[in-house]
């Protein structure tokens, strides 16, 4: 990948992280709904909201592990219920809350365990929750689902009749059915009975009629069903990521269709640049287009759902600086560097930049970043949308531009003091070498003359000799001795060769 494709990355990384959406940022909180779900709510370590934490902790008497985990099961669906409720209302922007009517103080209330509140504080929405009966085969599902209309229908669960009632999902459709089809066939029935002239008896059928066919309009798929409820109250960690993955999964998919817009258009201006300065053909713009585009959209999608799961974790935090934070554009920031950070480690690892352009990437993705977020927030202000867009592109540019040249002035001088300790070692290498053969130079001449000192020594110590001697010959060997250590020898070494000279007519004698 080009420097210019490397820039154009970083670039659309960051403006597609600071321009997360308002959606985004409800997705984040829905899933802060599941977490505190989850957690539940203790004051001064006394439980005042249980959460799937707290029941998947209650005791379990050996005697009657499937009842109890079933009640327990009960319940779980019921917290689990109010979590998904909420969750879509934030997503839907809607105001009313759902609780279940022990968390807000009504106690073990007899009638209702989930109702919600709407925007001005009334109560919209009340609604008992049953989950009872088997659900191992489709026999047994059956056979609960008419049990639990039959019970809906006597008269200990009158006190219910008119209030919804959220059954399991698999019960759901067989019970209204079983319930709509026994009202008719009673009601069938009361016609034959008043016929017949047995007005009593057709009453009193007309009567059961309208218990079932009630409990056919009070009956409400809870969206649970029984096997999940059971594995909530087994595994409420688990099932709590499950959601947060799901939630994160949708604002992805949200952001990623936001991005593709903004992909296509800094991709499209360009290629389109590209191709009017002959670097590209039409169909290669073309196909980098489409391919940018593409990418730019898993890129969004890696960060809108980054984002939502850091923004729903900070949102349930005890803490009001993390509650404070969720509300801000830092989990988007955060999601946006942890893509960017991976996008360079990748490269790095692949060997396509070294340790150096690695840090310089970090650097100036995180300042672009830093940069895009606060542009798209000014231009968020001054026109909320495309301004957002804008804002957060000038930004990135104006960054990138800066740090670039601070980079480059970097980098300069890096070569500058790259150079000079080069320079450096150069000569002191040269200065070296000088010395050691100095050394060397001087050791020669020591040399020399000790040699020169010990045949001038011997020579004059037998030209001495010599003398004493009245040896004419060791006179002369000394003298030659001397001569050729100058470079030079005795034209004569004793009288005889000097007669022979002098009395060659021959030779003359030169001074």
């Amino acid at each position: 990948m080009d420097k210019s494709k490397k820039e154009h990355s970083g670039f659309s990384d960051s403006v597609i992280g600071a321009q997360t959406t308002e959606a985004i940022e409800r997705y984040g909180r829905a899933t802060s709904e599941y977490i505190k779900g989850y957690k539940g709510k203790l004051v001064n370590g006394v439980v005042v909201k249980k959460g799937l934490k707290q029941v998947s902790n209650s005791r379990v008497h050996p005697d009657y592990i499937k009842q109890n985990l079933k009640q327990q099961a009960g319940f779980s669906a019921e917290i689990d219920y109010v979590n998904q409720k909420n969750a879509e209302n934030i997503i839907d922007k809607k105001k009313t809350r759902f609780h279940r009517s022990n968390d807000i103080g009504r106690g073990n209330d007899p009638q209702i365990d989930i109702l919600s509140i709407d925007e001005f504080g009334n109560p919209s929405y009340g609604a008992q929750m049953k989950f009872c009966g088997k659900f191992r085969t489709p026999e047994e599902v059956s056979e609960s689902s008419k049990q639990l209309v039959n019970k809906l229908t006597g008269k200990k669960w009158t006190k219910y009749r008119g209030t919804k009632v959220l059954v399991p999902k698999e019960q759901y459709e067989i019970a209204k059915k079983y319930a709509e089809d026994t009202a008719k066939k009673l009601s069938d029935k009361a016609d034959q009975f008043r016929n017949q002239g047995n007005f009593d008896k057709a009453n009193l059928l007309e009567e059961k009629a309208a218990k079932y066919l009630q409990v056919s309009k009070d009956l409400e798929n809870s969206g649970i069903t029984s096997k999940e409820a059971v594995f909530i109250r087994k595994h409420p960690k688990l099932t709590t990521a499950k959601h947060v993955a799901k939630t994160a999964h949708r604002s992805g998919m949200e952001n990623a269709k936001n991005a593709a817009v903004i992909s296509a258009v800094v991709s499209s201006a360009q290629n389109i640049t590209s191709v009017f300065r002959g670097e590209k053909k039409t169909v290669d713009a073309a196909k980098d287009v489409v391919k940018d585009t593409g990418a730019g959209m898993v890129t969004a999608y890696a960060i809108g759902a980054g984002d939502t799961a850091i923004r729903g974790m900070l949102a349930s935090s005890k803490t009001q600086v993390l509650q404070n934070l969720s509300k801000s554009n830092m989990p988007a920031m955060i999601a946006t560097a942890s893509v960017q950070v991976g996008k360079s480690l990748v490269r790095y690892s692949k060997g396509e930049i070294d340790s150096l352009e690695l840090a310089q990437e970090l650097g100036e993705k995180g300042t672009g970043m830093m940069a895009a977020s606060f542009g798209a927030a000014v231009g968020t202000a001054i026109l909320p949308g495309i301004g957002t867009i804008v804002g957060g592109m000038v930004g990135y540019m104006a960054s990138s531009t800066i740090y670039s040249s601070c980079m480059q002035v970097l980098r300069e001088e890096q070569l500058s003091f790259e150079r000079r300790e080069k320079i450096h070692k150069i000569a002191t290498a040269a200065m070296d070498a000088m010395e050691s053969q100095g050394e060397d130079l001087l050791q020669l001449i020591d040399q020399f003359y000790e040699n020169r000192y010990k045949v001038f020594s011997d020579s004059l110590m037998t030209i001495h000799s010599a003398g004493l001697e009245n040896n004419i010959e060791r006179f002369t060997e000394g003298l030659n001795q001397i001569a050729l250590e100058m470079g030079k020898s005795l034209k004569f070494k004793n009288f005889n060769e000097f007669d022979h000279f002098m009395i060659d007519e021959e030779k003359a004698l030169d001074f």
